[in-house]
């Protein structure tokens, strides 16, 4: 049986990402100022912290990476980490706006979900839980429609690492040739793909900041629904 790999933002999570993540640093940084810190010296600590997500090597959660660094300039990491609990329940909710919500990936999901096929959100794992929740709600979906997410409290490396796709294969016992990768970000979701997993890219967002030509096949969101029907 085929387990389905799916990316979260710009992909089920329809948005300009670009606009989508100005919005969002811009609204930490305002977040920032009323919790009494300077937005420029609080953002260059975030920024350095997002970053050594993205390179952690595997020693410790995504989680655990972000507070080390954070905590080398705020020592007060307990009463930030609710502060950011707080952010993502409320002033993160207006961020909302800037997604074009369609029913194509609740039907997507709901399709394989019935076909009996095990899917997981595969979502760059740079998020916390509570981020997570929150998105997937945006895009029509449940967090217990999937088989597991990503975030970062339980992943230990991101995406273009070919290790966080050997991370969730380890995990669920999975065989690469049994596994679809479903992105929209040609650099992050299929860059370093390990060996076997095949891959659709959805395009009504698509991200290829070096034009890469994949060997894929490239749908629009409603294509790829239609492609799944007659194919899966």
């Amino acid at each position: 049986m085929k387990t389905f790999f799916f990316d979260l933002d710009s992909t089920l999570l329809e948005m300009n990402q670009d606009e989508f993540l100005g919005a969002y640093y811009k609204s930490i940084a305002e977040y920032s100022y009323k919790l009494g810190y300077n937005p420029k010296e609080f953002m260059e600590v975030f920024y350095k912290a997002a970053y050594a997500i993205i390179l952690n090597d595997g020693a410790m959660s995504n989680e655990d990476r972000f507070w080390s660094v954070v905590e080398k300039k705020y020592k007060e990491i307990d009463s930030l980490k609710e502060a950011f609990y707080s952010y993502y329940r409320n002033e993160f909710q207006n961020l909302k706006s800037y997604i074009h919500k369609t029913n194509y990936p609740l039907e997507i999901i709901t399709y394989l979900k019935n076909k009996g096929y095990k899917v997981i959100l595969a979502t760059n794992p740079v998020f916390p839980k509570v981020a997570t929740e929150e998105r997937i709600k945006w895009a029509g979906l449940s967090y217990d429609m999937f088989d597991d997410v990503t975030t970062y409290e339980n992943c230990y490396f991101c995406k273009p690492n070919h290790l966080y796709y050997e991370e969730i294969i380890k995990k669920h016992n999975l065989n690469p040739q049994d596994c679809i990768m479903v992105g929209n970000d040609v650099d992050d979701d299929f860059s370093d793909l390990p060996s076997g997993i095949k891959g659709y890219l959805i395009n009504d967002y698509l991200i290829n900041r070096r034009d890469i030509i994949l060997p894929v096949e490239s749908f629009k969101i409603n294509e790829f629904y239609e492609f799944i029907k007659e194919n899966y």
